[in-house]
């Protein structure tokens, strides 16, 4: 299999940066995949916050334990925090998606290579 499928393959199924660790492209492996978790993390803590703010609201018996009003909550609590949510996500997904694409780049480039090599 050629590199750039190899690379491609890994960063688009495996995790950001994976075809970069691949072609042995270390510190570009690195920066992409800190780049994914930083922001899986800032999303999970936004959705966290969110959660603890309803359950502390159960606890403390301002929300009933009626699964219409926890529902209508979860919404309105979403809806407020989503626009940021959305760009975190858009984030992670921009970050994946370069790092796909300079995986393949990087993997044709050392592919030319190696067959320019090998005539």
């Amino acid at each position: 299999m050629k590199k750039a499928l190899t690379a491609g393959l890994l960063s688009a199924f495996v995790a950001p940066g994976s075809g970069h660790f691949y072609l042995k492209h270390k510190r570009s492996a690195l920066v992409f995949f800190s780049l994914a978790v930083v922001s899986l993390v800032l999303l999970l803590s936004q959705i966290y916050q969110v959660a603890q703010v309803i359950a502390l609201d159960i606890q403390n018996g301002i929300l009933p334990l009626d699964i219409g009003v926890i529902s209508a909550e979860i919404t309105q609590q979403t809806q407020t925090t989503i626009a940021n949510a959305n760009e975190l996500l858009y984030g992670f997904i921009l970050c994946w998606l370069v790092a796909l694409l300079d995986s393949i780049r990087l993997g044709l480039k050392q592919d030319k290579l190696d067959t320019q090599s090998n005539r």
